[in-house]
């Protein structure tokens, strides 16, 4: 549902700066950029920048340069004589530090650092700081809020349970991941109390007081959840989640603070959670220009709420150019072959093609063994065949062993020590 606009103009404290008149963002006034920004780029990569439409999804896996991409299109936007749009107007949303650092550093080569430093660009948490900073008084947040990080939960929770005496039931970090899980869904946890019916029958009554544990966790929970959130109020303090849920109360209830919004564009969009959608289309609510990149492959945030089905939700809730990047730059021929085998047998996957730009290269193997000690074993053995075969062409830091847990290592380090083979962790 689109955000509503009010029917009268809201009395606010300080008057919303009126959008940003539109310009050519791109430094230098050379008829060339647009040109110069899409050169080197493949067929799909040139059509995800260059496309006309204004709902863009790039699909993309693994090495397939979705990076550059993603900041050519931002720089064609910006760039493109007939859009003209204002970096000012322009938001970029990741969900890393490092990713928007990265972002910026390629964005200024492409369009320069003045240009680069006016976008709304950093993670969707920074975005959201930024609009309730200045316009948080809208929806009742008092001057100098502050920011919870994870430890400061975690310390309000463990206070909280031990004022209530229920350590032996949950343990904060628990019941941090426990809130956490409501917020990043826009969900009440008071939605799942149910109470206890009365028992009529000794039959009944012996159900209704099973039901009544079962319903009593759920009851205390809300409580912790209700008392969590007091002391947050109390100490004028957000949490992550709530910069989020609180930006989005804000631009559903006065949707005029980015009505100067001309695009938005989504790194990552596999890992976005119900809350993200809704902030995504709460920004985009005027323009409607929107361009995502993502892999449904690589969704792995699962357990963090990501929701992999807002890829198909957004196609259901728009009219989407759907772009696949195909190509392949880092792996071998026979990697993609190997992953593709795995991959494709997820029958409810978007179904995509790789193809690979670098030779067959080795066979992976995939080997059998009985105990962990003897796949230690067998891992030492293949570097020292590797090394022997390749005449110490591979030296040993060529090598990456990779494991599931920090805990598995402990044979392969015993197995590496006993062949005198030195490592690094």
């Amino acid at each position: 549902m689109e955000p509503r606009l009010p029917k009268k103009q809201p009395s606010l404290h300080r008057p919303l700066p009126p959008p940003q008149k539109a310009h050519n963002g791109a430094t230098g006034s050379s008829s060339d950029l647009p040109n110069a920004i899409i050169r080197g780029l493949n067929p799909a990569q040139r059509t995800a920048v260059t496309t006309p439409a204004s709902i863009v999804q790039i699909l993309a896996p693994p090495g397939s340069g979705k990076t550059r991409t993603l900041t050519s299109r931002v720089a064609y936007l910006l760039s493109e004589p007939s859009l003209k749009l204002n970096p000012h107007n322009v938001i970029v949303a990741t969900f890393t530090v490092k990713a928007a650092n990265e972002m910026k550093e390629r964005l200024a080569k492409l369009v320069g650092e003045t240009v680069g430093r006016k976008l709304v660009l950093g993670t969707f948490h920074s975005i959201c700081r930024r609009y309730l900073l200045r316009y948080g008084h809208l929806v009742g947040l008092e001057k100098g809020w502050g920011i919870a990080d994870s430890a400061d939960g975690t310390a309000i929770c463990k206070r909280i349970i031990a004022h209530k005496r229920l350590g032996d039931i949950v343990d904060p970090q628990t019941l941090k991941s426990r809130i956490s899980h409501f917020k990043a869904r826009n969900l009440s946890p008071a939605g799942n109390a149910f109470p206890a019916p009365a028992p009529h029958s000794t039959a009944q009554s012996t159900q209704s007081t099973q039901k009544r544990q079962k319903d009593l966790a759920t009851e205390e929970f809300v409580g912790l959840y209700t008392d969590y959130q007091a002391a947050l109020e109390a100490s004028n303090l957000l949490d992550y989640d709530d910069l989020l849920l609180r930006c989005l109360e804000l631009l559903t209830q006065s949707p005029e603070c980015v009505s100067n919004i001309e695009a938005v564009l989504i790194d990552e969009f596999q890992d976005t959670n119900i809350v993200q959608y809704q902030l995504m289309k709460a920004f985009a609510w005027k323009a409607r220009r929107i361009t995502v990149v993502g892999d449904p492959d690589q969704s792995i945030y699962g357990f963090r709420a990501a929701e992999i089905g807002n890829v198909r939700r957004m196609q259901r809730h728009y009219e989407t150019l759907v772009v696949t990047l195909e190509e392949n730059y880092r792996s071998s021929a026979s990697i993609l072959q190997a992953a593709l085998a795995v991959i494709q047998q997820d029958n409810q996957r978007i179904d995509k093609t790789l193809t690979a730009t670098h030779p067959i290269g080795p066979r992976p193997v995939f080997r059998r063994v009985p105990t962990p000690a003897k796949e230690a074993e067998w891992i030492v053995s293949e570097i020292r065949r590797v090394g022997t075969a390749t005449a110490g062409m591979v030296p040993l830091d060529g090598f990456a062993i990779l494991v599931r847990s920090a805990h598995l290592t402990r044979h392969i380090e015993t197995a590496l020590t006993r062949q005198g083979l030195p490592y690094k962790m």
